[in-house]
């Protein structure tokens, strides 16, 4: 079930990802972000609810469906249903890692800006998201 929890989670993701309109100081040239144009809050690759995709990412028919699309992948993440995610062993940290594909210290920025959003620690279990 999509709860509070993975919601803030969703919110926190989608600021670090730059879901940004125009001249929001998150968008690059004064522009609105890609995430933004393709109504795609968390830079989702693939979704069963997407509606095409532009420049390798998933586009959205509106913003809602784009966030519940992310709601959804990290609520199908945390019931441990995909292959990319252990949700018995992987923490937050590692699903932010498998998620924005980064490492070293752009990993640790992302990791921090959502801990610090969400009240959430890095070392959680992935399954906990649920509770």
């Amino acid at each position: 079930m999509i709860n509070q929890k993975i919601i803030n989670f969703a919110n926190a993701i989608a600021l670090y990802e730059g879901w940004a309109p125009l001249h929001h100081p998150l968008a690059k040239n004064g522009g609105p972000t890609i995430a933004y144009r393709n109504h795609n809050p968390g830079n989702l690759r693939f979704s069963i609810f997407q509606v095409g995709t532009r420049f390798n990412f998933s586009v959205f028919q509106n913003d809602s469906v784009g966030f519940f699309a992310m709601c959804y992948d990290i609520m199908y993440k945390a019931e441990n249903k995909s292959k990319f995610i252990d949700a018995d062993k992987d923490t937050l940290k590692d699903f932010i890692r498998v998620w924005s594909n980064t490492k070293g210290i752009a990993l640790e920025k992302y990791v921090k800006f959502v801990c610090e959003r969400t009240g959430l620690f890095s070392q959680m279990l992935v399954k906990d998201l649920l509770r």
